[in-house]
């Protein structure tokens, strides 16, 4: 009864911490943001934490725990992943959250099978458990960068307008950060903080790309570095990048388009397998439950599992279509 109890513990508290943690905030509608920020007083810049932020709030409560993870160079990834993806989680609790569910996996698969080989398959479903929240991270910063490029062709006509109103680059930035939605105003507002604490311009570009490292983002920074180096009309640079970056939003509409019944395809043939499996269970265990108890079986579930996973993952490679 110990390994069941330990495997129910450490998955409860894992989807618990980790659930909160995703919803602390409730998703709030642009409109009505807007009205907010017409009928509010103004509140105080908010950005994403810098490293040397973590570093005074500390990635972890535990003292021993905390010291490692300062002078730890994979912390300090998973700490820039959490930014990226705009999570409030520390480090610490992170790293407590893959280790538990690596513990939930290990104890349910060894409690199940009760033999040395269901050892060896819980100790590969501890480890594949393991990655399974950094999966859930890299999902979120994609959505998180999706949302900024969707938003940034609006954001770099704001800033070609702010130009050929007069004012300069450092006030266009501004602009950004205080009339658009999050997550582009987030990162325009690290960004104008970078300069007003005295990053130079190029600095503060740079560390806006390293957050937001796609191509799209890349084109408006080469295109702003190039034209400080060079010389030109930064206006009409910038009305030419934000037509191609809107361009290239409507090709890339069209090819999801085209390719979302085959996106379908995919997810039902790789769920109905899963989705089959739990039902046989349910009608008749006594069988199914061959599946979890012997040695064939389990080889015949890892096999499986295995095949699938590849499966998923070769469908979309093969959906992943560069626009």
């Amino acid at each position: 009864m110990i390994l069941p109890l330990i495997a129910a513990l450490a998955a409860a508290g894992a989807i618990v911490l980790f659930g909160l943690r995703l919803s602390r905030g409730r998703t709030i509608q642009p409109g009505e943001r807007r009205l907010q920020r017409l009928t509010e007083p103004p509140e105080g810049e908010q950005k994403t934490l810098s490293w040397d932020e973590v570093r005074r709030r500390g990635p972890s409560s535990l003292p021993l725990f905390r010291d490692w993870l300062l002078e730890s160079s994979w912390a300090r990834k998973m700490t820039l992943e959490l930014e990226a993806a705009g999570l409030s989680l520390r480090t610490g609790e992170y790293v407590l959250i893959r280790i538990a569910c690596a513990i939930a996996a290990f104890a349910f698969v060894a409690f199940i099978g009760r033999n040395a080989f269901a050892v060896v398959l819980g100790i590969a479903a501890g480890g594949f458990a393991f990655l399974i929240p950094r999966y859930f991270v890299k999902a979120a910063r994609a959505r998180r960068i999706d949302k900024i490029n969707k938003q940034l062709p609006e954001a770099t006509q704001m800033i070609s307008n702010s130009l050929r109103a007069g004012f300069a680059f450092q006030h266009g930035v501004a602009m950004v950060s205080e009339q658009m939605e999050p997550p582009i105003s987030e990162e325009f507002v690290r960004m104008t903080v970078d300069m007003n604490v005295g990053a130079s311009v190029e600095d503060a570009l740079m560390g806006l790309l390293a957050r937001s490292d796609t191509e799209e983002m890349n084109l408006l920074v080469t295109a702003v570095l190039v034209q400080r180096t060079s010389g030109g009309n930064l206006s009409e640079i910038l009305d030419n990048v934000g037509e191609h970056l809107r361009e290239k939003e409507r090709l890339v509409g069209e090819v999801k388009t085209m390719t979302s019944q085959q996106r379908f395809s995919g997810m039902v043939l790789s769920l109905w397998p899963i989705a089959l499996l739990g039902f046989f269970c349910l009608i008749n265990w006594d069988q199914t439950g061959l599946l979890f108890t012997t040695t064939v079986g389990l080889i015949m579930l890892a096999v499986g599992a295995t095949l699938q996973l590849l499966g998923f993952l070769t469908i979309r490679r093969i959906l992943d279509i560069e626009v």
